[in-house]
């Protein structure tokens, strides 16, 4: 399975802006041209194993959350991403969101024979 390099940086660039990084700035943490960090984020070019490294200390990230779309195994980063989803929210908006959820999961399987198959 060869690696999604689009949906890597995609996720660089996502975390990038939350974080509130310009790519000049995160090129300089992390020793490389800004130029190289946009092709990185477009897709257009891979990164070393130490790039990567790099990219994911400076962003103070996991492995894992950029490379969970590369994943077979993504239930411990999901738990996480759902964790940190809700971790602000009151308790009456993890009630609300709980509600929601179940209703939703409920009418992904009732309505499953719906879903297209490629």
């Amino acid at each position: 399975m060869a690696l999604n390099y689009i949906s890597i940086g995609q996720k660089i660039k996502a975390i990038r802006k939350r974080r509130g990084l310009s790519q000049l700035t995160l090129s300089e943490l992390i020793g490389r041209s800004p130029t190289y960090v946009s092709y990185i984020e477009c897709g257009t070019k891979s990164m070393s194993l130490d790039t990567f490294i790099l990219l994911v200390n400076a962003l103070n990230t996991t492995a894992d959350e950029l490379l969970i779309d590369n994943l077979e195994n993504t239930i411990k980063v999901t738990n996480h991403q759902f964790a940190t989803l809700i971790s602000d929210c009151s308790d009456y908006e993890r009630r609300i969101l709980l509600d929601v959820t179940m209703s939703t999961k409920k009418s992904l399987r009732e309505n499953r024979q719906y879903m297209r198959t490629r």
